[in-house]
């Protein structure tokens, strides 16, 4: 039984939506400070990098104080190189505030920012890509209707796991005309949709959602407006991108299981990464043995915008090239295209420390996500191909130590095409360099869970 409770726990702490995360544990202390979780991860070496260790770690941590059962407030830190590529500084902390009061939940999520656009200005206020910032309402004991007001909740995936598929981009400032460089103080912003969610808990095993949100974004009043042919725009107006997701998910004490989609409507127009995507997910317990499976289909946007590092103009080209491109202008291979990534991971609890596993992966030439392997960041040397699709083997284990698990994990990568770096051959020119169909990595995940 221990087993099965630590496995259902691990699963229900990956899912996003209040219903499984609002409530405040009745195990935690009242009235005082305590480490609520943490999550380190670390590449620590690479056949394609070598030694990795202190470069673009992973470390999510929250500190969480409780009033009483009604009311807490959280401090968190959140580093991810992957998710904010420009705003993994240790300046930037989260803190997030929750009360329940009768049916109503509220939880709202604001930013510490210490040094706001490079200026030494410490600025704090919502954070408004984030969907831990919400209002809830509880009817019925078996019903809740939830208001996002900046992101209703749009990541995919667990093993393959997605940015939000609402993510739009638009530009401020409406210049009269988009080049390589922004004229004057214009700049590509980013937004999500925010929206309304309905959960219905159908059983004591079987919950189901539904959402909806809508959101407005700037866009050149031109009717043959093309940021790549036809840059000009004289005039700019307001459109909506609407968004709509649903999902189930199914618990006992030997199976979890978890179903989601989300679809947005306006992904050519808004620079969207993806437009769509949707995940089966499954763990199933018997007797010692654990088996994981994970099935995760993307749908990319049409004309994604390729922005710089900071995210606040497109990356530099000459020519112009604000959609992803190759080296030689042209399209790359999967915009537009839906792509897949399956998993299937076998564990054995050794003893009641030691849990060994073996998994193998199978990532499609066109499934985006937000790892390195995604295919719009693993491509050959002139980028005209990704991976070509990617098997990875993986070996590893989970050793508890206390409310402390420590992974290694070491994986076996096989690509189609020549994508992984040449640790012997590096050159300013990348298309110059020799690159190779295999890698292996290892990794260390540190957590730790009240």
């Amino acid at each position: 039984m221990k087993l099965r409770r630590h496995a259902i726990l691990f699963f229900l702490s990956l899912a996003s939506s209040p219903a499984f995360s609002a409530s405040s544990s009745t195990e935690a202390p009242l009235q005082s400070m305590y480490l609520e979780y943490l999550e380190y991860e670390q590449r620590v070496h690479s056949t394609s990098n070598s030694t990795e260790l202190g470069e673009n770690p992973r470390f999510d941590a929250a500190f969480k104080y409780r009033f009483n059962e009604d009311t807490s407030f959280r401090l968190r830190l959140d580093i991810d190189p992957y998710k904010y590529p420009d705003q993994n500084k240790s300046s930037r902390l989260e803190l997030r505030l929750y009360h329940r009061y009768d049916i109503l939940e509220v939880q709202a999520d604001l930013n510490i920012n210490g040094d706001d656009n490079g200026r030494g200005a410490t600025t704090f206020g919502p954070d408004t890509l984030s969907d831990d910032s919400w209002m809830a309402l509880n009817p019925r004991e078996d019903t809740k209707i939830i208001f996002y007001p900046y992101n209703f909740g749009s990541e995919i995936g667990r093993e393959f796991r997605t940015l939000d598929i609402t993510r739009l981009y638009y530009i401020e400032g409406t210049p009269s005309f988009i080049s390589n460089l922004p004229v004057e103080n214009e700049a590509v912003r980013l937004k999500s949709v925010p929206g309304f969610e309905l959960q219905w808990q159908a059983s004591n095993q079987l919950g189901l959602y539904a959402g909806i949100g809508s959101v407005s974004f700037l866009y050149p009043a031109v009717k043959d407006f093309s940021i790549e042919q036809n840059a000009a725009a004289e005039r700019w107006k307001n459109k909506e991108d609407r968004a709509y997701k649903a999902g189930a998910t199914f618990a006992n004490d030997s199976t979890q299981a978890r179903v989601e989609y989300v679809t947005h409507s306006n992904s050519a127009l808004t620079g969207s990464l993806l437009e769509a995507a949707w995940s089966i997910q499954a763990q199933q317990l018997l007797d010692r043995w654990i088996v994981d499976f994970e099935r995760t289909w993307s749908k990319a946007g049409t004309r994604p915008y390729r922005l710089a590092r900071n995210g606040s103009w497109f990356e530099e080209t000459t020519p112009f090239r604000p959609i992803y491109s190759d080296y030689y202008g042209d399209k790359q291979d999967w915009l537009g295209k839906t792509g897949a990534a399956t998993m299937l991971r076998v564990g054995f609890r050794w003893d009641e420390r030691l849990t060994p596993f073996l998994a193998y992966k199978q990532i499609g030439k066109y499934f985006i996500y937000r790892e390195r392997e995604s295919a719009q960041s693993l491509r050959t040397a002139d980028e005209s191909l990704s991976h070509g699709g990617l098997s990875v083997i993986s070996v590893g284990a989970n050793y508890q130590i206390g409310r402390f698990t420590l992974r290694p994990e070491y994986e076996f990568m096989t690509a189609k095409n020549e994508v992984f770096g040449n640790r012997t051959d590096i050159r300013q020119d990348k298309i110059l360099s020799d690159l190779q169909k295999k890698n292996s990595v290892l990794t260390l995940t540190t957590t730790y869970l009240y």
